[in-house]
């Protein structure tokens, strides 16, 4: 019986079966890889992780000291908008949000809200963007973010820990 990784062209079933997989059984899968073999380290090395000094981020003050670690994480989560980014491609301009969120304009929806509707859901917002606005900056859904800069990844001591099973003997 043939070992599956020597068989002829079994690529396509391999992506198909990936696709069809759960993402923690995806994780498990990638870990014991990266664990077990130099070029799976390599190849997901490259995906994930990215040099210290290709990192982009706001200019540090001069008493800073740059950390001794050489490598660091391709991909952050930012602060202030909450969104994913890659910390190769960071910039002064990257980053777009609001101060505070959105709220309902009770005068918009005076009647609806009279009527005991709750209009403070993403279908309203969908449907009737003008009728929420954001209080620090008094602009409307559809508008502009007031705010523009750097994105900011969340201090690592900051970070909630992961917490471990531990088995009940």
């Amino acid at each position: 019986m043939p070992v599956p990784d020597e068989e002829p062209d079994n690529l396509p079933l391999l992506l198909e079966a990936i696709k069809n997989q759960p993402i923690h059984r995806l994780e498990g899968i990638l870990q014991d890889i990266v664990k077990h073999s130099p070029e799976g380290r390599k190849i997901a090395s490259k995906w994930l992780l990215a040099a210290k000094n290709d990192v982009k981020s706001e200019p540090a003050a001069k008493e800073e000291s740059i950390a001794s670690v050489p490598m660091t994480s391709r991909f952050e989560n930012c602060i202030y908008c909450l969104e994913d980014f890659k910390v190769t491609q960071n910039s002064e301009t990257s980053c777009k949000y609001h101060l505070e969120s959105d709220v309902v304009d009770e005068e918009y929806f005076k009647a609806e809200i009279a009527a005991g509707y709750d209009v403070d859901s993403d279908e309203y917002r969908l449907a009737w963007p003008e009728g929420f606005f954001y209080p620090c900056c008094g602009m409307g859904l559809t508008g502009k973010m007031c705010q523009v800069g750097w994105h900011k990844a969340a201090d690592p001591d900051d970070r909630p820990r992961k917490r471990t099973r531990r088995s009940e003997f």
